[in-house]
């Protein structure tokens, strides 16, 4: 027997098992539980999958799911929460650790977002290798180095400023109802907030509460981020019954209203092609 002769015997008989190989399509959900599945359609917002533990075939809103992928570096979709993830690691240094349990070190993150064998780069400053390429799906999680803490001071200061903000303004309008008079009110209110000045003794009645508050709203929300790393965003589960230390669910009121937006223009195009369908049908039947 001949060596291309042997090579179409071992094909032949390794075609059953080829036949018979399944791909797994994985869901991960927001506290690292996953599904084993074979994906069926991708809706608007939905997900229909085919349970390979039951075998029975689901339905779940795709705003359920963390992210989805198969066996074959495949990405399915992305939640919006794992894109803010990876917005927040690309602002900082930090190291990845991989499901195989190796640890990459970096200064700077890239996640391009692909959806077919998605990779993450990884650069170091200094280094002879301008940077390292890993596949995404490799990775268990990415914790961002000290340097984060810059984002509990800004969201310190967001919140004090939001919370005289509301004040404030609560403070003019019930003037305003009192009063009538909305310039009155608005000076009131805002002058309340100002430094005390020598001619104009009424000023500043809540400035030191303001200076007060801002930093113990950053050292707050410091203490906050420590205490529930959020600096470690997870990805890839490393067991399937291992859960996540904590969700991955990201709050957006820019992400909520955004898809409040799409699903009003999804109803709109599903209108519109209702009655073109309609009007072709109506075509057809004139002729």
């Amino acid at each position: 027997m001949n060596k291309p002769q042997k090579i179409l015997v071992i094909f032949l008989l390794l075609l059953p098992s080829l036949g018979t190989a399944e791909v797994r399509n994985i869901i991960v959900f927001f506290d690292g539980s996953t599904a084993i599945t074979l994906i069926d359609s991708i809706e608007f917002d939905s997900l229909k999958y085919i349970d390979r533990d039951s075998g029975d075939t689901l339905r779940i809103a795709k705003k359920e799911a963390y992210f989805v992928y198969n066996d074959f570096g495949r990405m399915f979709y992305y939640s919006p929460s794992s894109y803010m993830r990876m917005e927040f690691l690309e602002e900082y240094g930090g190291f990845v650790r991989l499901v195989n349990g190796d640890t990459i070190y970096y200064d700077e993150i890239l996640f391009d977002r692909k959806m077919i064998r998605p990779r993450v780069a990884l650069y170091q400053l200094g280094d002879d290798l301008p940077f390292t390429k890993v596949p995404f799906q490799d990775i268990h999680f990415v914790r961002a180095n000290g340097s984060v803490l810059r984002k509990s001071v800004r969201n310190g200061f967001y919140t004090s400023v939001g919370s005289f903000t509301l004040a404030t303004l609560f403070q003019i309008y019930s003037e305003y109802s009192e009063s009538g008079l909305f310039s009155r009110a608005a000076w009131i209110g805002v002058k309340k907030i100002l430094p005390g000045f020598t001619p104009l003794k009424e000023t500043g009645t809540q400035y030191h509460s303001f200076t007060f508050i801002t930093p113990v709203a950053t050292i707050a929300w410091m203490v906050f981020d420590i205490i529930f790393d959020r600096r470690t965003q997870y990805f890839r589960p490393l067991e399937r019954e291992k859960k996540y230390p904590r969700s991955m669910y990201k709050f957006s009121i820019k992400t909520i209203i955004n898809r409040q937006i799409e699903k009003i223009q999804h109803k709109r195009n599903e209108k519109r092609a209702e009655k073109e369908a309609e009007e072709a049908k109506k075509q057809q039947s004139i002729y």
